[in-house]
């Protein structure tokens, strides 16, 4: 997988930056792209710190086959900070197809 892209397929916790990631803690956007015709998915984009100290960026629910583009993220100090999504099914549904875009 490319760089900066990442699909997730089910209900889970994942890291999209790393603490000490290469990369660091600029994010100049984030797209958030729900690829099921007709499931929502609940995502919540946030901060976490060594000690699971978490700071929400955003906790939505985004239908199906719907992107939400989060521009001007967050700069955050990569040092002793991660950037995190959690997904789950929105609604009824029990899936959760989500391809996440980070630059």
């Amino acid at each position: 997988m490319e760089r900066g892209l990442i699909n997730i397929t089910s209900a889970t916790t994942t890291t999209l930056r790393d603490i000490n990631n290469s990369l660091g803690g600029n994010v100049k956007s984030i797209s958030l792209a729900n690829t099921s015709p007709s499931t929502s998915v609940r995502v919540q984009v946030f901060l976490e710190d060594a000690l699971a100290n978490k700071s929400y960026i955003v906790v939505t629910d985004i239908p199906g086959l719907v992107t939400l583009v989060l521009n001007d993220v967050v700069s955050f100090n990569n040092a002793v900070l991660a950037l995190k999504i959690t997904t789950s099914a929105g609604g009824l549904g029990t899936s959760t197809p989500l391809s996440a875009i980070i630059k």
